[in-house]
């Protein structure tokens, strides 16, 4: 499927992920060679609510993007990914929508005044019509709250850089190609936030994001919920055989506690990707952590749809 909705071709250099704590840039500097730098933000400077982010607090903003801007080498525009966690996104039936493009997001926002808790006119909507799949025709939507997607955009538009891309980790994380034919269903945890997309011949077959509660025992509600979407994936969508599998998890113990359980289930297989390149310095990158510093490079190497 085309993802440009999403995405832009040529990759940019240079990707900003914004976490609830710091910012993380990440830019590539040449052929395979990439450098990273990450710096606190204030407390409360994202606001972020039962839909997503609410709101951003430009003047504590600005100035981390200020000194963070000198790591970009000069470039003015950039891709800015978020926690998923701050969007929400679905796959909606698209048998009934219209054919103009300038009606859809009218329909679409009518639809989702059922399912989130806000007057559909603040939402900034992303649509993808997808291909036809097993008989029928949806669309992938991206929903963020208007007024936080415009203050990250006027906030970036106040050092000199124009966002070209604002999307989540996990469409970020989405990969551009696997060495088989296998279905894909990946995977990605955040703090208090699972998401998890079903990929087969590159189109969205299955979504499902999910707020987990801080009191739930984290890792045998993941695994509850993992074992009931591969029952649908299996029953409902009718898919046999081996699934291939790719992990992204932020917690490093939680991650390896995941990996070894899904090793133990039948028909599951490691995702098997481009190596993931270097980025320095290492003590940066290890602070940013493997688990955001994935999506970022991603985006920034084309690895993405």
């Amino acid at each position: 499927m085309n993802w440009d909705r999403f995405l832009t071709s040529p990759p940019p250099a240079t990707a900003w992920d914004l976490g609830a704590n710091d910012v993380a840039i990440i830019h590539r500097t040449g052929p395979g060679e990439f450098h990273c730098a990450i710096e606190d933000v204030p407390p409360g400077a994202f606001e972020v609510g039962p839909v997503g982010l609410q709101a951003v607090d430009r003047e504590a903003i600005a100035p981390v993007l200020t000194r963070l801007k000198g790591a970009a080498e000069g470039t003015s525009t950039a891709a800015v990914i978020v926690p998923t966690g701050w969007m929400r996104a679905f796959l909606l039936e698209a048998d009934k929508l219209p054919r103009k493009e300038s009606e859809v997001h009218d329909v679409i926002r009518w639809r989702l005044k059922k399912l989130l808790p806000v007057a559909p006119t603040e939402l900034r909507l992303s649509v993808v019509r997808l291909p036809e799949a097993g008989g029928r025709r949806q669309v992938l939507v991206l929903a963020g709250i208007e007024r936080a997607v415009a203050s990250i955009e006027t906030t970036f538009n106040t050092i000199g850089i124009q966002p070209g891309l604002i999307t989540t980790r996990l469409f970020a994380l989405v990969p551009r190609s696997s060495l088989s034919d296998r279905p894909l269903l990946l995977i990605q945890l955040e703090p208090a936030f699972l998401s998890l997309i079903l990929l087969v011949g590159g189109t969205p077959r299955l979504l499902r994001t999910k707020p987990l509660s801080p009191m739930a025992a984290v890792g045998q509600s993941i695994e509850r919920e993992v074992r009931l979407n591969l029952e649908f994936i299996r029953d409902k969508i009718g898919l046999g055989g081996e699934i291939e599998v790719k992990l992204v998890c932020d917690d490093a113990a939680l991650d390896t506690e995941l990996r070894r359980w899904m090793a133990e289930l039948p028909q599951l297989a490691p995702f098997v990707g481009p190596p993931t390149p270097p980025c320095g310095p290492s003590t940066v990158a290890g602070r940013i952590g493997a688990a955001r510093l994935a999506p970022a490079l991603a985006v920034v190497t084309g690895e993405v749809r």
